[in-house]
């Protein structure tokens, strides 16, 4: 659902001014970080005063150099004359440096309904309460600007926070007396966890793994048939019985050439050199 905008700066500016910055870490009292009001000299208040600017105070603040354009509250009139005091985060938005210039004027915003809110880092969104803590934080501001970055403290540590989206559109919203929807964008530095495969399964898949592969071996032993040719009787004969054959073949020879008798004389059984046969 889309909100009409009622956001419109004062058709002709009824305050609109010239000033040097400085951070707050110049001015009397530092610790005024958290929040978007600035400290201006005592004769805005005079001014302002004259002119019957309505209430609350917005400003458009407006950097010279770079015209980049954001939004504040005031906190005080007690700055020294010709220049105001702000927070050091809203000078990095607006790129400033202390002792540029900026231009302020009157500004007119509607009630805020809506914000998305980008965190930079997921220690914000671990925190106790986030919500919590930033809706303390936003009481400390008067309106927001899309596109700023702002900064909160909780514990002593220092958050900095994306403004996505406001509703009414239009770019600025106020804060005062609002009862505000808020959502969140996941944070800038969150990255996905990698998937991690658990430890058990892996073992399960690695036994898995064995008896498939000795599965396979086993199969593998029944497919394999050495000596599936016909059956043949080997006949392993002795050393002394191929020595006796060697023998009668001899004794056969000789009596075809002499006779018995030339036989017993002439055959002597092992005359020759002698082998040792290993295993026999």
């Amino acid at each position: 659902m889309e909100w009409e905008s009622n956001y419109t700066y004062e058709p002709t500016p009824l305050f609109e001014h010239m000033f040097i910055c400085r951070p707050f870490s110049k001015y009397k009292n530092p610790n005024l970080e958290t929040g978007d009001k600035i400290i201006m000299p005592p004769s805005s208040l005079s001014q302002i005063v004259s002119v019957r600017l309505k209430y609350p105070l917005f400003f458009q603040i407006k950097s010279y150099n770079e015209g980049i354009v954001s939004h504040c509250g005031v906190l005080e009139f007690d700055a020294e004359e010709g220049f105001i005091h702000m927070p050091e985060w809203m000078m990095k938005n607006l790129k400033l440096q202390e002792g540029d210039l900026v231009i302020i004027r009157n500004a007119a915003m509607p009630k805020g309904r809506y914000i998305k809110l980008q965190p930079h880092t997921t220690s914000f969104i671990e925190v106790s309460d986030p919500r919590a803590v930033l809706e303390k934080t936003l009481r400390s501001f008067t309106c927001l600007t899309r596109g700023d970055t702002i900064m909160l403290t909780h514990n002593k540590k220092e958050f900095y926070i994306d403004i996505l989206e406001v509703r009414p559109p239009g770019g600025a919203i106020c804060l005062i007396d609002t009862d505000c929807e808020v959502d969140f964008a996941t944070p800038l530095d969150y990255k996905e966890p990698e998937a991690e495969r658990p430890k058990a399964k892996k073992e399960d898949d690695e036994k898995k793994f064995d008896i498939v592969n000795c599965g396979d071996k086993k199969e593998e032993r029944k497919e394999f048939r050495p000596f599936t040719g016909k059956a043949r009787r080997l006949e392993v004969l002795s050393y002394a019985a191929v020595v006796k054959g060697l023998a009668k073949v001899v004794i056969e020879e000789k009596i075809k050439d002499g006779g018995k008798e030339a036989i017993k004389e002439e055959f002597k059984a092992f005359t020759g050199r002698s082998y040792s046969l290993g295993g026999v």
